[in-house]
Parts: structure tokens; sequence; C-alpha cells
């Protein structure tokens, strides 16, 4: 017969010790345990037939002046319960399902709050089980036997952690019943470690959510370890960051500043302590910069009529994409970017740059120039390899001739790249000879190609464009070749580079093995003399079957040429003019300062300059659509700039200004940074590059040499004025872009502002690789009116460090 009922047991808890006592007494001196304990007593009955039951009732307190705190009432500090009572009369087992919960207000079975002690949960029997009639009765399945308050007392283990009101899984007790018994008595105890055995102190406050100035009261009171209040207790109160928040002696709380606390409570040998987070209250178009691991956990005001915020965090580590998580709580969506309205058609025509086609071109001429720079590093700090003047090693015409050549003269000029294996001559024949320039012309280029009246006017325009703003930024290059003129060769092995039927272009490029000696065991492959190589018109598709037009080639190749020759500049000023020559300039920033080159030409030919806040429309002062000047200036030097930045734009996680592997992206950004810094440096724009490309330096150390300030910190906030320029009013104008309106040029380009926002959704995790070199992203979310956001930033679940930082702004 099996009978199925449901007990219940309250039990005791001391300092490690509980029980559930039958008589409610104290216990006697053998069995007292070592420290005052703190129970509640119960009397248990069980009936094993006719029917099985099970009952327990409260005890009186006893014994007033036991060195033991007695207390009473029922389900007070633990609670046993039992269910599935079960009678075999077969073979005379009586079994329930017993559970343990805790009704403490610290957990049970641990000293640290999280970890299961060893002991675990013990439930042993101070007294019984004893038959209340004949027979007898004794426990049968027990976990095992100890010496509690008595000698081999048999108990029942619960492996588990419990926290407040937690029950524990059940575990069946077993008892064997025997000689006719028809019920037992019982007592038992519970027995676990826990946390704070000498009491504990709850705190308690009307909010955790501050602004700077608020105050808030926090109350404290102090238990014993069983939940009783102890009055007239006295506390000492502290805060771990009294630059956010100071308590006084009351408990009184003050704001001080945004970040995060610990208000702490002291009384005896109880502590406790609970955060306390000073929320960031920010004006429209106030931007808030700070670093990493402290900006981790922040919240965020909504203030008086609900606001938006972008939260932009920043890896500013030199190598190694870093994983965030950021997650939000108590925050709304956005209702758009904040954007300038479309302008109206009808203007002179932009042109966008097609990213796919400007990706490929790039990425040759980041090889070739990756390579270029593997190539000559046998040789580049061997003195014995620089070229040493009036002693040439090539012979008459076999490299760049000594003097200034006359129209028709031959050069018999090496392609094949890198510095050692065999020459790849090609005769190239003087076409044009300006005042700093030598126009050297392949003799195999396919026909069609430019005329003599087209070499003399890119002649024209390199004397009077190019060489007159680059010389003036960078300096001039130097003048191993003794002609006072850099060489440019027009060659079909330029076109060679692009393989067949291919859209990918290269314009043109500069090799530093030119810059040393072709002497045997150095560089034999060098021309010996400053000059660099151009693409050429190909209107059949002789070379790989790729058709390069008279009036495209044109088009490009004074830009070009604007961009080599800064690398020229910069390498042979490097090597023969600023003594101490160690190292070329980082290729990123090396690019940069090119693409700087390209946008020098466009305020030269269209006559507009930096700090105007270039527009797209009208205006007389910022609008490049004023005139064909300005939009043929754009169209022709500028236009490329804006291709490779809005690959940035597009996915700006992905990559940085100073991202070690110079790629699309890295070119587009570090413009951008250059000009944001020459803007924000508001000096000589000619001072700051010319500074850049005569130095020793390289770099990021260059950088912050020449700015005198951590360009990291600079790229963080530059990041920031990617959004916030000409789209949110009051910001600092750190926060600006004063040369370029990037937001207008986008939206009649490309029919909206390009750079990528997210949406921060409440209690949804979003997590990005964000790129060494100032990847970032734009994450965007809303806190309503008198409401308090909260966001919080992991890097690999911990708070990430300093190589993070972060920017946030409120938009609206």
């Amino acid at each position: 017969m099996i009978r199925s009922t449901r007990l219940t047991c309250a039990g005791l808890l001391l300092a490690v010790l509980a029980a559930c006592d039958s008589d409610g007494g104290p216990l006697t001196p053998e069995t007292r345990p070592t420290t005052p304990s703190t129970v509640v007593a119960l009397d248990c009955k069980v009936t094993v037939k006719p029917t099985a039951t099970f009952g327990c009732t409260p005890s009186a307190p006893t014994g007033a002046g036991s060195a033991a705190v007695i207390v009473g009432n029922q389900n007070t500090y633990v609670k046993l319960q039992a269910s599935n009572l079960s009678n075999d009369e077969g073979t005379g087992i009586f079994s329930f399902d017993a559970t343990v919960q805790n009704l403490l207000m610290q957990s049970l079975g641990t000293t640290n709050g999280t970890t299961l002690d060893p002991e675990a949960i013990k439930v042993f029997f101070h007294q019984g089980p004893t038959s209340t009639g004949a027979g007898s009765v004794s426990v049968f399945n027990a976990t095992g036997s100890d010496d509690f308050t008595g000698e081999n007392q048999p108990y029942f283990q619960y492996d588990e952690v419990l926290s407040q009101n937690e029950v524990s899984p059940a575990k069946n007790w077993q008892f064997q019943v025997s000689g006719g018994a028809t019920g037992f008595v019982f007592k038992v105890y519970v027995r676990a470690q826990v946390q704070y055995p000498e009491g504990f102190i709850t705190l308690a406050r009307s909010r955790d959510t501050l602004v700077a100035s608020d105050t808030v009261k926090v109350s404290a009171t102090v238990y014993n370890v069983v939940n009783n209040p102890e009055a007239n207790q006295s506390v000492t109160w502290s805060s771990s960051n009294t630059g956010v928040a100071t308590v006084d002696a009351s408990g009184v709380i003050t704001a001080v500043a945004p970040g995060s606390t610990l208000i702490s409570a002291v009384s005896g040998s109880r502590t406790a302590s609970i955060p306390v987070a000073v929320c960031y209250n920010l004006a429209v178009g106030e931007v808030v910069s700070t670093t990493m691991p402290g900006a981790s956990n922040l919240c965020i005001a909504g203030g008086g009529a609900g606001a938006e915020f972008t939260y932009m965090p920043v890896n500013l580590a030199t190598s190694g994409a870093l994983s965030l998580t950021v997650t939000a709580t108590g925050t709304g969506a956005v209702t758009g970017p904040p954007s300038p309205s479309l302008l109206p058609g009808g203007l002179p025509r932009l042109n966008a740059t097609s990213d796919a086609a400007l990706q490929q071109n790039e990425d040759l001429h980041i090889s070739m120039m990756e390579r270029d720079l593997r190539d000559v590093s046998t040789v580049m700090r061997k003195p014995s390899s620089l070229v040493r003047r009036g002693a040439r090693t090539g012979g008459a015409r076999r490299n760049i001739t000594i003097g200034v050549p006359t129209v028709g003269d031959i050069m018999n000029l090496n392609t094949v790249s890198g510095c050692s294996g065999t020459r790849g001559d090609r005769a190239g024949m003087v076409r044009s000879v300006g005042q700093h320039i030598i126009i050297v012309s392949d003799t195999s280029n396919p026909a069609g190609g430019f005329t003599t009246a087209q070499y003399d006017s890119i002649a024209m325009e390199f004397d009077t464009l190019v060489y007159a703003t680059d010389s003036v930024a960078f300096g001039a290059p130097a003048d191993l070749d003794e002609n006072g003129r850099v060489i440019a060769f027009y060659t079909r092995a330029v076109n060679e580079l692009s393989p067949p039927a291919s859209s990918s272009v290269v314009a043109g490029y500069f090799s530093a093995r030119d810059l040393y000696s072709s002497a045997p065991g150095s560089c034999t492959l060098s021309n010996e003399g400053e000059m660099f190589y151009m693409l050429v018109p190909d209107p059949t598709g002789v070379v790989n079957s790729n058709v390069r037009t008279v009036s495209y080639v044109r088009g490009g190749t004074v830009g070009t040429i604007a961009h080599e020759l800064q690398h020229l500049t910069n390498a042979s000023r490097r090597m023969y003019v600023n003594d101490g020559f160690t190292q070329y300039e980082s290729v990123w920033l090396n690019e940069g300062l090119s693409h700087i080159a390209e946008e020098l030409m466009f305020y030269r030919a269209s006559g507009m300059s930096p700090r105007q806040n270039v527009a797209a429309g009208t205006n007389a002062v910022s609008g490049i659509q004023l005139n064909s000047k300005r939009v043929a200036a754009y169209n022709t030097y500028a236009s490329a700039n804006f291709g490779r930045l809005r690959t940035w734009m597009q996915r700006p996680d992905t990559s940085g200004a100073f991202k070690g592997n110079d790629v699309l992206a890295t070119r587009g950004a570090v413009w951008a940074f250059l000009r944001y810094a020459a803007d924000r440096k508001n000096a000589s724009d000619a001072t700051l590059w010319y500074d850049l490309s005569n130095s020793q330096q390289a770099g990021l150390t260059n950088l912050a040499t020449v700015l005198g300030v951590s360009p990291q910190e600079w790229v963080r906030d530059f990041d920031a004025a990617m959004y916030t320029d000409d789209a949110v009013t009051g910001v600092s104008p750190i926060y600006t872009i004063p040369s370029w309106n990037f937001r207008s040029m986008h939206q009649i380009l490309y029919g909206s502002y390009s750079l990528q926002v997210r949406a921060l959704t409440s209690g949804v995790p979003l997590t990005v690789n964000h790129s060494a070199g100032g990847g970032t992203t734009y994450q965007r979310f809303s806190v309503g009116a008198s409401k308090f956001g909260k966001v919080t930033a992991l890097s690999g679940g911990v708070a990430p460090t300093t190589p993070f930082a972060l920017s946030i702004v409120r938009t609206k």
C-alpha cells in the first residue's frame, strides 16, 4: 500500500548550524555547538499505518539564559519539505522526497556567495528516529554519518548553493520500519556554511542613477546571521571614488561627476556596498570623449524632453582587431540620422568614382608599393648603395643621362621591378623638357597615343600646377642625375600591369629602387635618378586587350603625377637631403600625404582654399558647383579621394586612419584625417605637410612629433567629427571638419550620406570586431524624458582595456 502527502519542517541556522527539533529546548551542554546557535524547533511525527502521514508542529522555546540563542516560529530560516510519502509493507521501507529551502537573506552552502563549500548542506538527525509504539525505526539510506551534536549521526547531503528562497532538488529519504511500528518521531538540524557568519548589512535607496549635484539618502539595516535586525548599531560610510560621488556620515550621497562608484557601509565586522551611477546629462551637441575600462559601464539621462545619442567606440591599437559587445538597457529607437536636406537638381555634374574600379586600381598600386619596399630592404641602409654624384656607374645613356637632355634624345630605362636580376631596358625618347620635368616616351608604346603638343601641355601643367604646389608643401626632390628635373617615363610597361580584359588600372607608380646605385652589390636594376612611371594611351587595346583612350589617360595623368611626386620627394629627401636616413615613411601615412597632394591640386586648380567648408551647390564661397572651373577641378583631382573615403565610411569598423596594412579604406580615412588634423591645428598647411614629409621618423611617431599631441586621441575625435560635422548643432570645433561639408557632397554624389550607422536596441547585444588603427562604429539610441539609459561594453566578457576609447554625442 502506498500513500502520498506533504511534510513541512522548519529549520535552524546559526553561523554554520540549523536544526529542526521536536521539543524546542536548548541543546544540552554535551552536544552544544562551539558557536552560539539560533534555532527554530519543531516536533515531527510520522504515522506509518494504517495511513501514512507526516506532521510537524513548533515547540515553545525553553531554557532561558542558555548560551544558545533560541527563537521560534516555523518557516523562518530554512524549510524542509517532504512529498510522495510511501510505505512498502513488503520491504518495511517508509520513504519520502525531501527538499531544503533557504529562507535566510544570504546563501547557504557557500562562504563566498557562489562557490559550493566542500561541506555542502547536511541535514542530520539530532534525535531519533524513535518508534512511538512497538517495533523500531532506523535511517536506511543516509548519505553518511558523522559527529555533529553527538556521535555517528546519520545525514542526508545536498550538494547545492541555495540563494535566498531557493529550493534544492529533492532527495529520497528511506527508513527501515520493523516489529510492527506504526509511527516514529525524529529531530533534525540543517548544517551549512554561510557567507556572513557574523551577520550582514542591507542598504536601500530610492534610486541608483543620479546626475551631477543630485543627492539621495541611503538607509542601512544591520542584521545578525539569521535575518534579525540589530538596533543601535553605528555605521561608517565611504565612497570608492569621491570624484564620482561622496557620502556623508548619515548616508546622504552627493553626485559629483559622471562615472560609477561603490558606496560602502561598515558596522563592526559587517560590510555592504551598493553601486551608484552618476549619469551623463548632455546638452544637444555636447560630446564626451573618454577611455576604457572606465567607460565600460555608463548611464545617460534623457533630460526633460527625451534625447538621442550616438555611441562611438574606437579601437586605437596599432594592430589586431578587437571584439566589442555593447548592450543598452532603458533605451529606445531613434527617428533617423541628422542630415541636411537633399539639394535641388539641375546643378553641374560631379563625378562619383566607382568603388569597385577604384578598389582594384588601388589594390594593384598598394601591392606594388609594398613589394618595392621589400625589394630595396636589403640595400636601404648600406651607405655604399647610395648614388655618388659625379661618379655615375651605368655608362652613357644606359641609365638617366647626366644633365639636361634635348627633345629626341634616347634613354634606355629599366622597367623590371626589384634590385637584382636581369634588366628590362626599354628605349625611351625625350618628348618634352620643362622647367622641372623631362617627359620620356617608350618607343614601343601603342599607336595613337599622346602627341608632342599634349606632352608639352602636360609639362606645362607640371611646372605651373604640380611642382608649384608639391614643392611648397613637401619640398623639392633631390637631384641625383644633376638635371634639376624629375623624369616621367610614359611606358606601356605600366599598362602591362593590368591583367587582360581587366577594369583595374595602374595610372602610375614610383619605385624607390631608382634612388640607389646600380653598381654591383647594390641595386643593379636602378635607373639612378628621380623618376616615376606613367600609364600611356592605348586606343585599340594592344596591351592585354585593355582599351585606354587618350582622353581617359589625359584626364588622370596630372593628378597621378602629383601623387607620385610626393612619394618621390618623400623618399629622396629622406635619403639625400635630410640627415640620418634609416627608414622610409610608413605606407599608410605616405599614401595619405600623396592623397593630400591630390587635394592640394584641387584647391589650386579651383581657386578655393582649405577651411571654406566646400559643399555642393552654388554658394559664392563654398559652392563647388558655382562654376565649371570648380567642377572640373573636383572631377580631376578630388573625386578619387571621395571614393576612397566612401569605402571607409561604408564599413568604418573594418579599417582606420592608421591601420598597419594599407588598404583602400585606410587611404581614404588617412586623407580625411590629415585634412582634419590640418584644420584642427589651424596653422599653415604647408608647414604641416613639410614637417611630416621632411622627417626621419615614420607613422604614428612622425605624426605625434609634428602634431605635438597623441595622434590616437585626434583619430578618436576625427571619428566623432565624421558624424557630427555639418549635422549636429552646438558641437565643439574639434568635432568639425572646416574644409569639407561631406554630408552635402554625399547628398549630391550618392543620394545620401554614406557613413554606416547602427541601431542599438535595448536589451539586444551588438557585437562588432573593430579594426586597429581607429576602427569604429556609430551606434544610435534614444532615452526618454526623465529616464535613464545604461550602456555596457565588454570585450571577451570583461571590460575592454585602454586600446578602446569612446566618444558619445547627444544629437537631439
